[in-house]
């Protein structure tokens, strides 16, 4: 199949995502909601045609009532979201269903374009949550389902219902592992890949001064309760990794300076679209002008030989 042909919900090749966006204590509070909304609006204006949030995002759904707010009035913006195992009976039959019409009424929507179980439960197998999501599929109350998170071993299990759409995984220029593990797997399958991510948190901007104490879960201190920002915090700026990739990003950004794909974000997204398995790429930011910067990418083709150069940096300062 396709790229195309792998995404039944006709998302576009670049998303939003509104993890940053939810503010909470995670990512700290919003300098004000509108600013936030007003860069949601600018990506859709600028031919971003989807939006990604989740329930746990901005603790007690701050992100998705963000969302809900952002996409009022706009029925041409779909919307994905998520589940998440937080209470024991989250992925049972009725507390996914309970949660789902949570979702909604903080979406202010009648059905999700993508609901996906956002990472495995402990003690409840997959094919649990699965058949629920399988079942609020056919009874048309949420669009493609998918999975976030999940380990091989899952999603080839519900890849082998016939009913998976979508796999959400982590990727970037500093992080491919998940791109070669569960690429193939796509591919194999015919599943949708969306890469979330896509600027690893902010290295790929090129504009986290390595001197400044970060203040929110990337700082390390705020989330230490969290093992999503635990992990991330330990790939991506502890002390021992951050300067290896400091001095990727520096290659990079001189290899965008020299050549016509316009900034480091800009490239950095180029470079994941350039995969023929993503589907989509997400990326998120409460700033307009990034927002802006960021949906142009989706229009930047690197050549093959661009595609081969790059990879060759990435694999050297590995």
């Amino acid at each position: 199949m396709t790229r195309t042909e792998r995404n039944p919900a006709g998302l576009s090749p670049l998303g939003f995502g509104a993890w940053e966006a939810g503010g909470g204590g995670t990512w700290g509070p919003n300098s004000s909601s509108e600013e936030v909304i007003q860069a949601i609006h600018t990506a859709f204006d600028s031919g971003v045609n989807w939006i990604d949030t989740a329930e746990v995002y901005g603790g007690g759904g701050g992100s998705e009532r963000m969302v809900g707010e952002a996409v009022a009035g706009r029925p041409g913006i779909k919307v994905c979201t998520k589940v998440a195992p937080e209470q024991e009976d989250h992925y049972s039959d009725k507390g996914m269903r309970d949660a789902l019409e949570a979702s909604l009424t903080r979406l202010g929507r009648d059905r999700v374009d993508v609901y996906l179980l956002h990472w495995p439960a402990e003690t409840i197998p997959v094919r649990q949550p699965w058949q629920t999501l399988v079942d609020l599929k056919a009874e048309g109350l949420v669009g493609a389902i998918g999975l976030s998170n999940f380990p091989a071993s899952d999603v080839e299990a519900c890849a082998a219902t016939g009913e998976l759409d979508y796999l959400q995984i982590q990727a970037s220029m500093l992080h491919r592992a998940e791109l070669t593990e569960f690429g193939p797997l796509c591919e194999h399958h015919d599943v949708g890949l969306m890469a979330y991510g896509s600027l690893a948190y902010g290295l790929l901007t090129g504009k986290l001064d390595p001197t400044v104490e970060l203040t929110d879960w990337r700082g390390g201190q705020v989330g230490s309760d969290d093992f999503f920002c635990v992990e991330n915090y330990e790939r991506f700026f502890a002390p021992d990794v951050r300067p290896r990739h400091d001095d990727t990003v520096a290659g990079l950004r001189a290899f965008a300076e020299t050549t016509d794909h316009g900034s480091l974000p800009q490239l950095a997204l180029a470079w994941l679209l350039a995969h023929p398995v993503v589907t989509t790429a997400l990326v998120g930011t409460r700033n307009t002008r990034h927002a802006a910067d960021n949906a142009t990418a989706a229009r930047r083709r690197l050549m093959p030989e661009e595609f081969r150069r790059i990879n060759a940096l990435l694999d050297e300062r590995g």
